[in-house]
């Protein structure tokens, strides 16, 4: 069947494809009439009821076109296959779809050359809004987004630097505190932390605070560091090493390393809690059906997403952009159950 145009519908009621442009794309009164001054009333509703016969639905993507406005937004994950990312983009497009936009989405893989293609590709395509978690050293790359005035809104990662944008974070800092709170009221005081070299403003943030709430409660802070390229084999070692220095809990403030740990307590034959205990990160299927559970710290994804959704559409609007921080979301489970001495 051939696709409509508008001039199908200029032809049927008998008028130009000018006129059924103004009307079709004429805003609402308060009263509900058209504001259409320059068609008159008997032509605007014989155009409407020519729309509504023939069931056509106009190109929004042309009227964003004729008002310098694509009805595009542009989303970039690390990587968009990761639960912790995907369901914040899944919340994003269904309020997108909602609103009359189209996403398009990203994976920037933690790579700045890459995650600068990608934002020349969205720039070029004419998005109306970015909505990016950075990786290191992509600041260069979003302020040249932001000086084109293309609205930008970070996404649970900062560029404190980087002036312009919006920001909306769990609040990293207090979930580790309350985590750390959490342990030594259960009777744990050798707790240590397993992390990753990355250099991206949430990890760095768990692991200040990991320090900071150690050193204020008169423990001494334990931490690794492993490569993401052969992360799983370091992080074996390091539980090993944690282990044999009378470690008595672990926290792993990325998903890949609590499954790299929950694997190497396996491979050890650890019991859970009563000779290691352990919280992880991100949200699995897996923490709640393992047995025993495994307490965790959720990423609050959904709500970072819609935050972060609403957060461009004020700036899109003309509003100033602004700063959220979320409240973290804590699933203690059996896993950081209270010590026996």
């Amino acid at each position: 069947m051939k696709k409509l145009t508008i001039k199908d519908v200029a032809r049927a009621a008998g008028v130009s494809t000018t006129v059924v442009s103004k009307v079709i794309n004429a805003p609402r009164r308060p009263d509900g009439t058209l504001d259409c001054p320059d068609t008159s009333r008997e032509t605007a509703e014989r155009v409407l009821k020519v729309v509504n016969e023939l069931n056509y639905r106009p190109s929004r993507f042309a009227a964003g076109l004729r008002r310098g406005k694509r009805y595009v937004l542009g989303v970039i994950t690390p990587d968009i296959s990761n639960t912790a990312f995907s369901e914040g983009c899944r919340v994003i497009e269904d309020l997108a779809h909602r609103d009359g936009y189209t996403v398009m989405f990203g994976s920037s893989a933690e790579n700045s050359q890459k995650m600068a293609e990608l934002l020349d590709t969205f720039v070029a395509n004419g998005v109306d809004g970015l909505i990016v978690i950075p990786c290191d050293a992509c600041e260069e790359s979003l302020r040249k987004v932001v000086g084109y005035r293309i609205p930008v809104v970070l996404s649970g990662r900062d560029i404190p630097s980087l002036e312009g944008v919006g920001r909306v974070f769990q609040d990293n800092r207090e979930s580790i505190r309350q985590v750390i709170a959490h342990l030594i009221s259960n009777g744990y005081s050798k707790i240590a932390m397993i992390s990753e070299n990355m250099n991206v403003s949430s990890l760095k943030d768990r692991e200040n605070s990991y320090r900071e709430n150690m050193l204020a409660a008169g423990l001494e802070p334990m931490m690794w560091h492993a490569d993401t390229p052969t992360l799983a084999t370091q992080v074996a070692e390091f539980v090993k090493e944690a282990v044999a220095l009378g470690t008595e809990a672990i926290i792993a403030p990325r998903m890949n390393i609590t499954l790299s740990v929950l694997r190497t307590i396996k491979d050890l034959k650890l019991r859970i809690p009563e000779q290691i205990a352990l919280v992880g990160h991100d949200e699995s299927p897996l923490f709640t059906f393992y047995d025993p559970t495994i307490s965790y710290i959720s990423q609050t994804s959904d709500e970072v997403g819609r935050e972060s959704y609403q957060m461009l559409q004020s700036m899109i609007a003309g509003n100033a952009p602004g700063t959220v921080l979320i409240a973290p979301e804590i699933c203690f489970g059996e896993s950081t159950a209270r010590r026996k001495q």
